[in-house]
């Protein structure tokens, strides 16, 4: 696959298909994605990649913690406050939001099927891999956008074996439970998970088409004409 071809194509599924992924592809992927750039050749990244009985201990577990301690009620690391959210950010985020459930036919004010949809993270969106990203915190915040780079590569990678991915900061939520079921140092800060299989192209929420601004609408060209 080109990279244009995967750069255009990747989106962030949420629907998979109940169709497992081999270790070995999924050790192709992240293979690819490790030719990364850092900062210094760091390499700041760690990756727990789990699939199986694991991840169903994960989903079971991560599920009773929230009953605790539901969805947004601890206070997240290095996580931008809503009322910080200024224009036109804040609108695109609504936007997205919006889209989502137009595109599930969930009425924005139907608060129950608003959480049974956000419960969907926990299932990995029916993906048969999660991935968890992780970064010694002695590297933060510093290193933080080498982490994003690796993912994003990730991203991009699995496409290359015609499969799809959906991040999720969501993970930071319940991560107690992720240092605890996947032996994870509390010297990791846990950024984020994702899911990573088949898309189910049928979905609903796959038909969903999201905007990116115009290139003159947050890039300055100055110089080129010297």
């Amino acid at each position: 696959m080109q990279l244009t071809d995967a750069i255009h194509s990747r989106i962030s599924a949420r629907g998979f298909l109940d169709k497992p992924v081999a270790e070995a592809t999924v050790r192709q992927v992240i293979d690819l994605a490790r030719h990364a750039p850092s900062g210094s050749n760091m390499q700041p990244w760690q990756v727990h990649a789990v699939s199986g009985k694991l991840l169903e201990r994960v989903i079971k577990e991560s599920l009773a913690f929230a009953e605790e301690h539901p969805i947004g009620s601890r206070e997240k690391e290095f996580q931008t406050p809503t009322e910080n959210f200024i224009q036109p950010y804040k609108s695109r985020r609504y936007a997205i939001g919006m889209g989502l459930y137009d595109a599930l036919g969930i009425d924005r004010k139907d608060k129950v099927r608003r959480n049974e949809q956000l419960l969907q993270n926990f299932y990995f969106f029916g993906a048969p891999v999660g991935l968890f990203f992780s970064i010694p915190r002695c590297l933060m915040p510093g290193q933080l956008g080498d982490l994003g780079i690796f993912m994003g590569n990730v991203m991009l990678a699995a496409r290359e074996f015609d499969l799809h991915t959906c991040a999720q900061g969501f993970w930071q939520d319940v991560q107690p439970v992720l240092h605890d079921v996947l032996d994870i140092s509390d010297d990791y800060f846990i950024f984020n998970g994702m899911a990573l299989g088949h898309i189910d192209p049928d979905h609903a929420a796959n038909s969903l088409v999201s905007g990116r601004e115009d290139v003159d609408a947050f890039c300055q060209f100055a110089g080129f004409e010297q």
